[in-house]
């Protein structure tokens, strides 16, 4: 099954995921250190999970959806009918509230209700996109009921606001880590560093020493802009490319869409799967992110 995003997140994987799960190992420990909006964690094969991010509302977000989710969709419903009832000014006022506090509950009104759910800040840190104005945002009542499924998905994860290095440390032989990190040669979206890749290509090394299983979403092309950052051939041992869907990007900035194709690099050699007859799934999947 597709579960149903209950944080919007440009990039996610929730349409692909249960084919991309296919490649996920009983282990015991899961780890994601980029998690996003999270669709990879209901696939998780294990009692036990640590995910992380750098930025600090989402990871309160989790955390507030873990082990609250009835205040998350008051603090949700309460926001959306204010909108609903005065119209776009309560979104910039929410807006303007957040980048003063950093509200976990103002992030999650605005990723529902700006322009394609698109996460984005500019160089003060500031969230600076804006409202979509033929969308009311997902229905509290819906909303409600997502929270409450997620809430129980998620009670076996532990999450923090930590770099990807801090999260990963105590990984070790028999655990599983998923890696969606940002595109090397682009900055991360709420930092707006650029991605190291030699870091993190000598964390891959050193999770290939421990003997932990991971699996990499990375390089790809977004229509013709290509992202060819593969990584050394001797740190993973399978590769192949996903048909992940559309840029949200380039739809918010230009009104087209872009198609991503993203590379998926393991460090074990999958036997169960016929990788061709994978990739034929994924070549006939159209994806709307």
């Amino acid at each position: 099954m597709n579960y149903p995003a209950v944080i919007k997140w440009s990039g996610s994987k929730r349409l692909v995921a249960k084919q991309l799960s296919q490649y996920f190992s009983n282990c015991e420990t899961y780890y994601e250190p980029f998690v996003g909006g999270g669709a990879m964690m209901p696939f998780a094969k294990t009692n036990k999970g640590v995910a992380s991010d750098i930025i600090p509302e989402l990871i309160n977000l989790w955390n507030a959806i873990k082990t609250n989710p009835k205040l998350v969709a008051d603090e949700y419903q309460s926001r959306w009918e204010d909108l609903q009832e005065k119209g776009q000014e309560v979104y910039y006022q929410i807006r303007d509230n957040f980048n003063q506090n950093k509200n976990c509950f103002d992030f999650l009104f605005l990723t529902r209700t700006c322009v394609n759910g698109l996460i984005r800040y500019n160089k003060q840190g500031e969230f600076n996109n804006s409202f979509h104005l033929s969308r009311p945002g997902i229905n509290p009542d819906t909303l409600r009921s997502q929270l409450v499924l997620w809430s129980k998905i998620v009670k076996k994860f532990v999450f923090y606001n930590i770099d990807y290095r801090e999260c990963l440390l105590d990984v070790k032989s028999g655990d599983f880590v998923f890696l969606d990190p940002p595109y090397g040669g682009t900055k991360d979206r709420y930092t707006r560093v650029e991605f190291d890749l030699n870091n993190f290509y000598n964390e891959l090394e050193r999770l290939n020493t421990v003997g932990a299983k991971w699996l990499l979403t990375f390089d790809g092309t977004a229509g013709k802009r290509e992202y060819n950052y593969v990584p050394p051939k001797e740190i993973y041992k399978h590769k192949f490319t996903i048909n992940t869907g559309n840029s949200a990007f380039t739809k918010v900035m230009n009104s087209k869409k872009d198609t991503i194709k993203e590379s998926v690099y393991m460090n074990f050699n999958p036997i169960h799967i016929q990788a061709n007859l994978f990739q034929k799934t994924f070549d006939e999947i159209t994806v709307c992110v």
